[in-house]
């Protein structure tokens, strides 16, 4: 990997991690509101036994109270008839309040339900746009470092034909150089060629 590329491929590692670490966040918070919910559902038996619990006391209640009035009263008063009233009056009662736990009970089930179906095709959703984009985020990379990698083989490629053409045009200065130090001897030596035959004259 060339020294352009790799700083390139870190900065895109960077933000892969981010976008993974926005998407377990996500998940965390589904997850949680899920198990929330499986809990208020579970909340419900505790609700029906605290209920059956509290209905049992005041049974007993009720009849250590009558007890305590047949143990006073005579015979044929009409106390065990109100008993048996009360205890009917106890069971309606109790069975309506168990039958409104049952609906609330039903009721947030199917919510819940509901909701986590919801939930689960969300994060179904969501997971497969984050692959989605994880993956042309990779070939955007790719395609990144690519291109840094021709752009950086061209610039070598004119660098190495910049060096070519100036030791060329060394050469070139060279040889005219010398092309321009013979014709000087050669003027040199005619024009003192000139001046011994002026003087022989």
């Amino acid at each position: 990997m060339s020294e352009y590329s790799t700083p390139v491929s870190v900065a895109f590692e960077f933000q892969r991690s981010t976008i993974q670490s926005a998407h377990e966040v996500v998940e965390n918070g589904i997850e949680a509101q899920k198990q929330f919910s499986a809990a208020m559902v579970d909340g419900f038996a505790p609700a029906r036994d605290a209920s059956e619990r509290s209905t049992d006391i005041v049974r007993t209640s009720v009849d250590t109270y009558f007890d305590a009035i047949e143990a006073v009263v005579p015979a044929g008063s009409g106390v065990e008839e109100v008993r048996e009233i009360t205890h009917e009056q106890l069971d309606l009662f109790e069975e309506s309040q168990l039958d409104a736990i049952d609906q609330l009970e039903n009721g947030f089930d199917e919510s819940a339900e509901a909701t986590g179906e919801m939930l689960d095709e969300f994060l179904s959703a969501l997971d497969e746009q984050v692959t989605t984009l994880l993956n042309a985020h990779e070939d955007l990379e790719g395609q990144t470092i690519e291109m840094l990698e021709r752009l950086e083989d061209s610039l070598e490629d004119l660098q190495a034909e910049f060096e070519a053409r100036g030791e060329e045009m060394q050469e070139q200065l060279e040889a005219q150089a010398e092309a321009i130090q013979e014709q000087l001897e050669d003027v040199t030596e005619n024009v003192q060629e000139a001046a011994s035959e002026t003087t022989a004259a």
